[in-house]
């Protein structure tokens, strides 16, 4: 088994969270929720952000390229805390549990910009 990165635990931490609430929800609500982002266009670009964080830091890490690995856990980093304000209205100790640990792991990814 190899190391965890960062943006590794972003993912699994966004995602356990994630799939957790769904999963507190019944299968009508569930089938609503998904009608509600398949209507939405802002739901779609939300989803989008992961996938496309994972690709492009994944191209920055084959290619040796600082910025682009940068780019992509950003992305990441954005869909986490764009999601832990959705969950606020919902259950806001997952929220909350959300942000800070999405902050203090990006806090290890932004904290060479300020050493320079």
């Amino acid at each position: 088994m190899g190391a965890v990165t960062i943006p590794g635990a972003m993912i699994f931490i966004i995602g356990w969270i994630t799939l957790v609430e769904l999963d507190s929800f019944s299968e009508s609500e569930r089938a609503q929720i998904i009608q509600r982002i398949k209507r939405s266009p802002a739901y779609i670009l939300l989803i989008a952000l992961m996938p496309v964080g994972i690709l492009i830091n994944v191209f920055g890490s084959y290619f040796a390229s600082f910025w682009m690995v940068v780019i992509g856990t950003s992305l990441i980093f954005l869909q986490a805390i764009i999601v832990s304000f959705l969950f606020w209205n919902r259950k806001r100790w997952k929220s909350i549990l959300l942000l800070v640990s999405i902050v203090i792991l990006g806090s290890f990814i932004y904290i060479p910009f300020f050493l320079l």
